[in-house]
């Protein structure tokens, strides 16, 4: 085994295979990254959106005397 690593042929496919691995790792490394950074932007979104509904939902008018206030809008 040795001896076939250290013949013209066998340094050229284990150079060919260290090039191969170390694109296939970098390739790995920018899908990790995207998928994180993607995930990363969705739950900023979730949780930009969750407090803007918690906000609207707090500035709603709770009174209960105000229940039967005309809102202008004309029902039959």
């Amino acid at each position: 085994m040795i001896t076939w690593l250290l013949s013209p042929i066998g340094r050229w496919l284990a150079a060919a295979g260290g090039v191969v691995l170390a694109i296939l790792t970098i390739y790995g490394k920018g899908r990790r990254d995207a998928k994180q950074s993607i995930e990363a932007k969705n739950n900023a979104d979730i949780l930009d959106r969750t407090q803007k509904a918690v906000a609207a939902g707090d500035s709603v008018s709770r009174d209960p005397s105000r229940v039967r206030e005309d809102d202008g809008y004309r029902r039959d």
